[in-house]
């Protein structure tokens, strides 16, 4: 798993199956709510869908963990010119936050998983609120779900949609952060915001509602 070659062919893999999702799918995929620059917000338990949720004509910047996880991650999203930022929002890597404060004022959204790459399960880290207030962007939630897949028994658990299903893409209003506006009470507003987008997509696509870890 350490080895670049191996990550290289898992992301080969990861990208093959999602076209093979992808091509053989309806998706139900709404309008995103907005047309400018912003921070993609997704739970890590359905990031295999991630290039579903791109919008504008820039590649989408992904802050992805120093991790092999990350690595492969980054990997498989190259191929769907999604460029990558390695570090995390909320452990010391502000490398990573420079980077993606750069990429935001090129005018790239950028992705975070609130919630990786650890956990707890569909809790937001705060890091998310302060990289919105250093950049200016708007929060976006979104999320996926699918009528068939498997979830594996993972911490997040991770759903692996199969193909020839319907996968549905659900967006929730955009968040603004000021600089007078309370960390803690907006990280909240986020997750009970995702939280509910989840229940809905899920809903939508027959699923049981998935408990936070």
């Amino acid at each position: 798993m350490r080895s670049d070659a191996v990550q290289h062919l898992l992301g080969y893999l990861i990208a093959a199956y999602f076209q093979a999702v992808r091509r053989t799918s309806r998706i139900d995929r709404p309008a995103p709510p907005l047309d400018e620059p912003h921070i993609l917000a997704l739970w890590h338990g359905r990031l295999i869908m991630l290039p579903l949720l791109r919008s504008g004509d820039k590649p989408l910047v992904a802050l992805v963990s120093g991790h092999r996880d990350g690595q492969i991650v980054s990997k498989a999203g190259a191929l769907f010119d999604i460029l990558t930022a390695k570090g995390s929002s909320s452990r010391g890597g502000m490398r990573a936050v420079r980077e993606m404060i750069r990429f935001a004022r090129d005018g790239h959204s950028l992705f975070v998983t609130p919630d990786g790459p650890r956990g707890p399960r569909m809790h937001a880290d705060s890091g998310i609120v302060d990289l919105a207030r250093l950049t200016g962007l708007p929060i976006v939630p979104a999320t996926i779900s699918a009528r068939h897949g498997v979830f594996l028994d993972t911490w997040d658990r991770f759903l692996l949609p199969r193909p020839f299903t319907t996968v549905f893409v659900r967006w929730g209003e955009p968040i603004r952060v000021t600089a007078d506006d309370d960390r803690d009470a907006t990280t909240a507003r986020l997750e009970e915001a995702m939280s509910r987008l989840q229940d809905e997509a899920d809903r939508a696509a027959g699923r049981a509602r998935i408990e936070r870890g």
